[in-house]
């Protein structure tokens, strides 16, 4: 999980890995955010090395691929640095034994078989996700070296993660997500400006914005509160979701076309609305995914009273939020072993496979397992069986 549970979520850089120029284009890129992510020299050579050893690694499983660069926040209103993210995705061979693959020495590319492993070394936190004939989603975060944790989690037992990447050839993102944190809970909203650029970043950034600053209050009233806000802008959809922990409900409420899907709870109810958790029929109680319905609108020009809905948030609890710049054709079914994953690695699967790529593209997920820092000595490697 991030270092900081609150504040605006820093966009991905995104690096089209096709030919040598490329990675050296992306290098740059990646050098660029380790600037701004605190990070002295010694670490900007570790960077420096990982994107080539990733970006390289793209070109001869994959012949083309991604590379997703942003800098990740350090306090509580995420505007300080502290390291940066780079996720390496394709959809390539895949690895038939990702443990054997992390080896030196091992390759099936006639390369001398380090990069891996020198990945590895070089990060403080990896994650790999890898399906045979499918491809590869590589996560690593670089911290400077001898840094410690500098803001604790804020709920434990919950991993937020998101992959944010902006309409191609656009420097801002018409997306925005933010995660608040208060004694009671978190709120995590996403929201989807109108159209791309700086005008639609405008409007996500502000509802972000609202319930950075008001944390704490229903998803309905920060709807309201956005609803006002944004009035001045070109409007966003937007979606927000409460987690009360000590109550272990989840509450949601969304205007417009951000998709919702809740796994492993109980039915949603409508609050307000006369539902119950009980009330599902046989066949409904042996479901374990959900939609969670979004009214039309657009928040800032016209919209609905909000309703809300109420469910449990259970132990395996997970919660998937997407503008539209995602297609909704995917089923986590088609991926074994992703929901052990952290959160953010479902996030860039999601991306990697179901990428409109002529929008913004934002994927937000909620687990309610404990997310854990994969260490540079212990790396988080899930394989399909």
């Amino acid at each position: 999980m991030e270092t900081s549970l609150s504040g605006l979520r820093a966009m991905h850089a995104s690096f089209e890995i096709a030919d040598a120029s490329s990675v050296a284009f992306a290098r740059r890129g990646a050098n660029d955010a380790a600037q701004k992510g605190a990070l002295n020299e010694t670490d900007l050579g570790r960077v420096a090395l990982i994107v080539t050893e990733a970006a390289t690694n793209i070109l001869k499983h994959a012949q083309h691929g991604e590379l997703l660069v942003r800098v990740l926040p350090s306090n509580t209103s995420g505007t300080l640095a502290d390291g940066v993210e780079i996720i390496a995705i394709d959809k390539g061979s895949g690895m038939q034994d990702v443990q054997l693959a992390f080896r030196d020495g091992s390759s099936t590319a006639g390369s001398p078989g380090t990069g891996l492993g020198a990945i590895r070394r070089l990060s403080e936190e990896l994650s790999v996700y890898s399906q045979p004939n499918l491809g590869t989603v590589l996560r690593v975060v670089v911290r400077s070296r001898g840094a410690h944790e500098r803001a604790g989690r804020a709920a434990a037992g919950t991993d937020i993660g998101g992959v944010c990447v902006p309409y191609p050839g656009e420097s801002v993102c018409g997306d925005a997500w933010g995660i608040e944190a208060d004694q009671d809970g978190l709120t995590i909203t996403l929201a989807d400006g109108l159209g791309h650029g700086p005008d639609a970043h405008v409007a996500a950034a502000g509802a972000v914005e609202v319930a950075r600053r008001r944390a704490g209050r229903s998803p309905a009233a920060l709807m309201e509160l956005a609803h006002a806000a944004l009035r001045p802008t070109r409007g966003a959809a937007v979606a927000i979701a409460r987690l009360d922990l000590a109550r272990s409900q989840l509450v949601f409420t969304g205007t417009g076309n951000i998709a919702a899907s809740i796994f492993n709870t109980g039915k949603p109810a409508l609050i307000g609305g006369g539902a119950s958790h009980n009330a599902s029929t046989s066949s409904e109680s042996a479901r374990n995914t959900w939609q969670l319905t979004s009214r039309n609108g657009i928040v800032g020009h016209t919209m609905r009273d909000s309703q809300e809905f109420e469910v449990p948030w259970t132990r395996d609890a997970l919660l998937i939020l997407h503008s539209d710049g995602i297609g909704t054709r995917w089923d986590l079914a088609a991926y074994p072993g992703l929901h052990l994953q952290p959160a953010v690695m479902i996030a860039a699967v999601l991306y990697r496979d179901f990428s409109r790529r002529r929008d913004d593209a934002t994927v937000v997920v909620v687990k309610a397992d404990q997310g854990v820092h994969f260490r540079n000595d212990d790396p988080h490697i899930a394989h399909p069986a």
